[in-house]
C-alpha cells in the first residue's frame, strides 16, 4: 500500500521561511556583537535578552503615543536604556569555548532573571506599580504567564496592556526555544535526552534542532492568528481579540478587563476561549505532525493526549455531580471553562469562583498541579510526569509481591529510564517543599490557610486564580511586601523549574564554600602545629 503523502500548504511554507530568516538574523546579530574578551554564557544570555526585548518597549511606546496614552515616553526611554545596556554587556562578552552543565543552568536562570528585570523596569517607569515589590510580582506574572495581578486592567494604558500581553506571549515562545535547545542537555525533572518524552518528541520533528524550532514557532504564531480571528468572529472587539489571543495561546491569562472572559457575557466567546485553552495545553509537536500530515488520528493514538482529554471529561462530570443543580447547557459550559482554565494553567475567569463547591475547589487545585501535556506552553507538573509516577507506583506494588521481578516503565512505545524517573520524583519532592514554605509565608503575611494553600499551588503552576477570599484575584492585593516577593519567586520557580534555580544558587555559592573549606583546613593545620 502506498503511504499517504504529506499535505503541504504554501502559506505555512512562507511562514516557516520568514520565521527561519528572523531567527537567523537575530543569531547573526548576537554573534557579531558578542566578540568581547570575557567568556561568559551568562553575559551573552543577559545581553541577548535585553537587546531582543527592547523592540517590544519601542513598539508599545509608539502604539501608546498613537493612542494618546501617557506611557509613550517612559517606554521609549526605558527601552533605549535596556538596549544600550544589552549592547554593552554583549560587547564585553563572548560565547565560551566550553559550556559545562552548571554554567548552562546558570545561563538559563540568568536569562529568565534578565527578562524579569526588564519587565520590572517597565512597571516602575510607567507608574503601574507604586513599589518595587509590586513591580516585581507584576513582572513575574508577565514573564511566567500567570494571571495574578494587583492592578485593575481598565486603568492601564493601551501600550502597557499590550506590553503585558506580548510579554506573556514572548515568554511562552522563549520556552519553546528552551524546550528544543536547552532542556535536552539539562535533564530538568526527567525532560532530558535519556528518557524525556517531551524533548524526544520535539527533536523528532526535524534532523536539526533549528529546523524543529522554526516549525514549532511557526505553528505557535499561526495558532495565535487563528484564535484572534475566532475571538473577533465571536463578537469581541479587534484590539481585545488580539490581546486575548496572545494570552490564551501562551496560557498566560491576562485580560483587558477585571472580569476576564466573563466581562464580555458572551457564550460564543467563552466557547472560543475553551477551545483555545485546550489547545494551549496540548503538545506542540503532536499538533504539528497531525496538522502537517492531515492525520487527526495522531491525537487518538497519543496516550498522553487521551489522558489529558480524559482528565478534562472526568473533572467536568465530577464538578457537575457535586453541584446541587440539574446540569444545563450553561452549567456545562461554565464547568468546562473552569476545568480547562485550571488544567491548561491559563487562569481565565468566567464567573465567581466562590460559588464552586469545596469538592470542586479541591479538584481544580489537583488539575492545576497536573497542568498540560509535555512539550506544551502550559505550566504545571505535566500530564506525562504524573503518568510516569502512576506506572512507577504500580511497578513498586508488583515488586512487593515479586521482589525479584525486573520491569521497565513504558508509556506507549516510549520507555522511561531510571535516571529520568529519579529526576521526576526529585522534582516533585522539591516542588512540595517549596509549596509548604510558601504557605507558611503567605499565612504569616495575612492570608488564611485555604487562601494561602490554594494561591501557593496556583502560583507554582502559573495559573493565577485561587480560592478562600472574596474574589479569584484578591490574593496578591491582600498580601504585603513579603507575600509579593514570595509570590514572584514562586511563579518564577514554576516556569523555570526548581532544579535550575537551586543549581544556579549552588554555583554562585560554590566559591564562598571553597574559601570557607580552605579557611577551615588552614585553621586545622595551625591547631595541629
Amino acid at each position: 500500500m502506498t503511504p499517504k503523502s504529506p499535505i503541504r500548504a504554501v502559506v505555512p511554507g512562507y511562514a516557516q521561511r520568514l520565521t527561519a530568516w528572523m531567527l537567523r538574523q537575530s543569531a547573526l546579530l548576537l554573534r557579531q556583537l558578542s566578540k568581547g574578551r570575557i567568556e561568559s554564557a551568562t553575559g551573552v544570555t543577559v545581553g541577548a535578552v535585553w537587546v531582543l526585548i527592547a523592540p517590544l518597549f519601542f513598539a508599545c511606546g509608539v502604539i501608546d503615543w498613537l493612542d494618546g496614552g501617557p506611557d509613550a515616553l517612559a517606554f521609549l526611554a526605558s527601552g533605549l536604556t535596556i538596549q544600550l545596556l544589552g549592547f554593552s554587556i554583549l560587547r564585553f562578552s563572548k560565547f565560551p569555548s566550553t559550556l559545562p552543565i552548571a554554567q548552562l543552568f546558570t545561563a538559563f536562570v540568568s536569562g529568565a532573571l534578565a527578562a524579569l528585570v526588564a519587565a520590572t523596569v517597565a512597571h516602575l517607569v510607567t507608574g503601574v506599580a507604586p513599589t518595587i515589590d509590586v513591580a516585581l510580582v507584576e513582572a513575574s506574572a508577565t514573564v511566567t504567564g500567570t494571571n495574578a495581578t494587583t492592578v485593575e486592567p481598565e486603568s492601564l494604558s493601551l501600550g502597557m496592556t499590550l506590553f503585558r500581553s506580548f510579554g506573556q506571549w514572548l515568554a511562552a515562545a522563549a520556552m519553546i526555544v528552551v524546550l528544543v535547545r536547552i532542556l535536552p542537555h539539562l535533564g530538568v525533572g526527567g525532560l532530558d535526552a535519556d528518557g524525556g518524552v517531551a524533548t524526544r518528541s520535539a527533536r523528532r520533528l526535524a534532523p536539526r534542532s533549528s529546523s524543529t524550532m522554526v516549525r514549532l514557532l511557526t505553528l505557535y504564531m499561526g495558532l495565535t492568528i487563528l484564535l484572534a480571528i475566532a475571538y473577533f468572529s465571536a463578537g469581541m472587539p479587534l484590539v481585545d481579540s488580539v490581546i486575548h489571543s496572545l494570552t490564551t495561546v501562551s496560557s498566560g491569562g491576562f485580560s483587558s478587563y477585571s472580569g476576564s472572559i466573563g466581562a464580555f457575557e458572551s457564550p460564543a466567546i467563552e466557547w472560543v476561549a475553551i477551545v483555545g485553552m485546550i489547545t494551549a495545553g496540548t503538545s506542540l509537536p503532536l499538533m504539528f505532525r497531525a496538522l502537517r500530515r492531515g492525520d487527526l488520528h495522531r491525537f487518538v493514538r497519543s496516550i498522553e493526549f487521551r489522558t489529558y482529554i480524559g482528565l478534562i471529561v472526568i473533572a467536568v462530570v465530577a464538578v457537575l455531580a457535586w453541584s446541587d443543580k440539574w446540569p444545563t447547557v450553561n452549567n456545562l459550559r461554565e464547568t468546562l471553562f473552569w476545568v480547562t482554565s485550571a488544567i491548561s494553567t491559563t487562569g481565565y475567569v468566567a464567573s465567581n469562583p466562590t460559588l464552586v463547591s469545596y469538592g470542586s475547589e479541591a479538584l481544580l487545585l489537583v488539575l492545576m498541579v497536573i497542568g498540560g501535556m509535555s512539550a506544551s506552553v502550559a505550566g504545571g507538573f505535566k500530564v506525562m510526569r504524573f503518568m510516569v509516577l502512576g506506572r512507577y507506583i504500580g511497578r513498586e506494588l508488583r515488586r512487593s509481591i515479586h521482589p525479584s521481578a525486573v520491569e521497565k516503565i513504558h508509556l506507549g512505545r516510549s520507555s522511561i529510564g531510571e535516571v529520568a524517573l529519579a529526576r521526576i520524583i526529585g522534582e516533585l519532592f522539591l516542588a512540595t517543599m517549596v509549596i509548604l514554605a510558601s504557605v507558611l509565608l503567605f499565612t504569616a503575611d495575612g492570608l488564611n490557610f485555604e487562601a494561602a494553600f490554594s494561591f501557593a499551588i496556583s502560583s507554582l503552576s502559573n495559573v493565577g486564580f485561587a480560592f478562600g477570599l472574596g474574589g479569584p484575584n484578591e490574593h496578591l492585593r491582600a498580601l504585603g511586601a513579603v507575600g509579593h516577593l514570595s509570590g514572584a519567586l514562586l511563579m518564577l520557580i514554576g516556569r523555570v523549574s526548581v532544579t535550575p534555580i537551586l543549581v544556579s544558587l549552588g554555583g554562585i555559592g560554590e566559591p564562598v564554600q571553597r574559601e570557607v573549606r580552605r579557611w577551615r583546613l588552614t585553621r586545622h593545620e595551625r591547631s595541629v602545629r
